[in-house]
């Protein structure tokens, strides 16, 4: 069976911030709806603060927490210790959907195969970050831009991890 795709699924200002307070720092419905088109029946991992931030497991899909508390527990999820765990518990599936937090995000751009972004056309203040993409190592292969809502215009973006000379 081939290894899932690992994709990241984010969404992110102009200057990268992607929350303030454990919270998203914008109300967008479309992107809410796009990330349930997205991640709905794949597998979603993510950090304990972003896993707090919801208040709930998400339906219709596993959610699997990263904790390196050996004590964490996530009614509805299921918890593991790191995010390469996670990652090897999920081999079966076709995609791994991997949500945030910033920490989580730093650990698995290096591995991701794909990021289906919203990126918001806005500074915002916040105290979470997407980390910077090498672009040298990702090329763009979608950009749906969106109607304007709540104030903010924004586009649907995905990147595919250019090939590299090891996997040609």
């Amino acid at each position: 069976m081939p290894k899932p795709l690992v994709q990241l699924v984010v969404a992110y200002s102009d200057n990268h911030v992607i929350g303030r307070d454990n919270a998203l720092p914008w109300r967008l419905p479309a992107d809410l709806a796009h990330f349930k088109r997205v991640t709905l029946g794949q597998p979603i991992v993510m950090g304990r603060n972003t896993w707090e931030s919801l208040g709930r497991p998400l339906p219709g899909r596993p959610n699997l927490v990263i904790s390196r508390n050996a004590q964490y527990q996530a009614n509805g999820a299921t918890v593991y210790p790191t995010l390469d765990a996670a990652l090897a518990a999920s081999q079966n599936a076709e995609r791994i959907c991997i949500i945030g937090g910033e920490q989580i995000f730093r650990h698995a751009l290096d591995i991701a195969d794909e990021v289906v972004a919203t990126e918001v056309h806005a500074h915002i203040e916040g105290d979470t970050f997407f980390p910077p993409m090498d672009m040298a190592a990702w090329r763009e292969t979608e950009r749906l831009p969106q109607p304007e809502e709540n104030g903010y215009s924004f586009d649907f973006v995905t990147y595919k991890r250019r090939a590299t000379q090891q996997q040609a």
